[in-house]
């Protein structure tokens, strides 16, 4: 089987099974996600008990989102500070060319 060969796959979250489709390299990642997901659902269901499921399920979303917003900042932030690197080595190099 070829890594970007699609395998199914039934993840739970939050007590709802999704079947989903993945490349075969991905299970690992998708099974991370599962799991991290339900970590997060079941410690809020502790400490929320009171609230439902689909309440639950709307806050762990957000604090993935929210993650995931703060790994995109992190991300162009990088990507920026790289650039400046790369411009600084060309001004070097064109330098020692001279």
């Amino acid at each position: 089987m070829k890594e970007t060969d699609k395998v199914k796959m039934t993840i739970n979250i939050g007590g709802e099974y999704l079947p989903i489709s993945v490349p075969f390299n991905r299970q690992d990642a998708v099974r991370d996600a599962e799991s991290a997901v339900a970590q997060l659902f079941d410690a809020w269901k502790l400490k929320w008990p009171k609230h439902s499921d689909t309440r639950v399920l709307a806050m762990v979303a957000y604090q993935f989102s929210m993650a995931y917003n703060d790994l995109l900042s992190l991300h162009k932030k990088a990507v920026e500070r790289a650039e400046e690197c790369e411009n600084l080595l060309n001004l070097f190099l064109d330098k020692e060319k001279a």
